[in-house]
């Protein structure tokens, strides 16, 4: 009784088939009959992987339950509870044909010996951390397309594996009776790889703090304030790996990286062309007055404030960010020394942080455009031709931190081998004095008391310090509202005494420095602050 059961049963499966098969999305192969005398499904294939500086993986850290299911009766039966009614109907269609099935399932277990629970895991997690430095593959070839995975796309493919079930079958392609299912694991999810000197729970704080203070388009990016270390690198808005369709006609370019694009920097360069100032021979207590608008080459230039600041030292005009206050230092600074000393900092500077994975250059503008009165107002507080990337301006920062040295921004420490041993990688001897020690101490005091004190309080942490400045550029561009578009900004550094920390905020379409990013940075130094690091 119980054999024609079953009979009836398969018989009446395969007359659903057919509807069942164009309902349901495979999303895996189907089964190869080999030569051995077996069939199997590649359920899914693996690369090398990417590590945070602890060793903590970037990709393949999910996992995804499968279930194996051998064509039986009692295998069929059992998965109807666990799979959807449109699901269930085509790999009951399948497994009536003899077929072997490998299927999603929710489920760490089911009651049926035909049936046998694995683990795989997907290159990209549902919310992928760091994904413009991670990249993606191209789905037809599995190969690296942008970001990290293209820049070691020979590396990581080297060290690519598959997950497989096979089951024995006969010379029809039916499987034997009695034959066990074999989960095979070829070299699926090895070690080998490359190591980032990123750390995943700090690249975690940036992009949650943008999230949280409803940044929307823009970027953060934290170094080491002493060995130039990428600790995170985040860029809002984010594309989904797993799903890149969805992301290709969104207006908001999410594939872009914004932190390493050209933006005016605003005020933020005040910070630079104060080191400037005092490498020329200013000792910080020169003053000019403010009156809030300034007549430079035919052209007017108002402050922020709009009945002026009075008479300002450079400490003062730093905190309050007084424009008129540069403009009028700007002139009286030797040209050429100015220009290489931004150069130093590393403006106007590709960074490459892997092969072929570079920040923009920006543009850093030459003497002769600085001779004209304008275009030297501008620059002095970072607006006009001069364009910078939020890495270089995290670079530059640093190099106020630490003491007046700069140090190229790094990414990558080490490759890894499949037994986990690492060989560091080469890394180019960029690192220079830019400025006098005491010259970084006097900007660190000064950009100390902006936030303390100054333009920059909403970036100062609960507990302790910090430095840092604010930006508000405008962009010569303008929304559908005839608004003009700001890019706004703050670059500093934590604790205030002895930096460990350097974080530049930047915000493509915002409102002001102190209301779009300042927040941001307070942020991630709270959290960081909070770890004990």
């Amino acid at each position: 009784m119980a054999k024609r059961a079953g009979i009836v049963f398969f018989l009446f499966v395969l007359c659903l088939g057919g509807l069942g098969l164009r309902l349901m999305k495979i999303p895996f192969n189907q089964p190869v009959q080999n030569a051995t005398g077996s069939m199997s499904v590649v359920v899914d294939r693996s690369r090398g992987a990417i590590y945070d500086r602890n060793g903590l993986p970037l990709v393949q850290t999910e996992t995804q339950l499968y279930a194996a299911v051998k064509p039986t009766a009692a295998a069929i039966e059992a998965l109807r509870p666990v799979l959807s009614a449109q699901n269930w109907e085509a790999a009951a269609e399948r497994l009536s044909r003899g077929s072997l099935v490998v299927v999603p399932v929710d489920v760490a277990q089911i009651p049926c010996p035909d049936i046998e629970i694995f683990t795989a895991a997907p290159r990209y997690s549902a919310q992928q951390l760091a994904p413009h430095l991670i990249g993606y593959l191209k789905r037809e070839t599995g190969r690296g397309v942008s970001g990290l995975e293209k820049s070691f796309d020979p590396l990581l493919e080297a060290a690519a594996g598959e997950l497989r079930v096979r089951l024995a079958a006969d010379a029809l392609g039916r499987s034997l009776t009695g034959a066990a299912l074999e989960i095979e694991r070829s070299g699926y999810c090895s070690a080998a790889g490359v190591k980032l000197t990123l750390d995943a729970g700090i690249q975690a704080i940036a992009e949650e703090s943008m999230a949280q203070n409803g940044l929307a388009q823009g970027a953060v990016v934290v170094l080491d304030a002493q060995t130039g270390d990428v600790l995170a690198l985040a860029s809002t808005p984010a594309f989904d790996p797993n799903d890149i369709a969805a992301s290709l006609s969104d207006p908001a370019q999410p594939f872009f990286n914004r932190a390493l694009g050209a933006y005016p920097v605003g005020s933020t360069f005040k910070c630079f062309i104060a080191a400037a100032a005092l490498e020329q021979g200013c000792t910080g207590a020169e003053c000019f007055t403010c009156t809030g608008a300034l007549e430079v080459g035919g052209r007017t230039f108002r402050c922020n404030r709009q009945e002026g600041h009075g008479t300002l030292d450079l400490t003062q005009a730093l905190s309050a960010s007084c424009n008129l206050y540069f403009i009028q230092l700007a002139q009286q600074l030797e040209k050429q020394p100015l220009l290489d000393l931004m150069a130093l900092f590393g403006f106007g500077e590709s960074t490459e942080l892997a092969p072929e994975l570079r920040s923009a250059q920006g543009n850093l503008p030459g003497l002769g455009e600085l001779a004209l009165p304008g275009e030297l107002a501008n620059f002095s507080f970072g607006q006009g031709k001069l364009l910078g990337t939020p890495l270089q301006m995290a670079a530059a920062t640093a190099c106020l931190a630490n003491g007046g040295v700069y140090r190229a921004p790094r990414l990558i420490q080490a490759t890894v081998a499949a037994d986990g041993s690492e060989i560091p990688w080469p890394q180019a001897a960029e690192e220079r004095q830019v400025i006098r020690p005491a010259t970084a101490q006097t900007l660190r005091q000064m950009m100390i008391t902006t936030v303390e004190q100054g333009s920059g309080r909403g970036a100062k942490p609960e507990v302790g310090s910090a430095g840092g400045k604010t930006a508000t550029a405008q962009s010569g561009s303008f929304d559908a509202s005839d608004h003009e578009i700001l890019r706004t900004g703050f670059t500093g550094f934590f604790p205030a005494e002895n930096p460990r920390y350097v974080v530049t905020v930047f915000c493509e379409n915002g409102i002001s420095g102190s209301a779009d990013c300042s927040p941001v940075f307070k942020r991630i130094a709270n959290v960081i602050n909070a770890r004990g690091e």
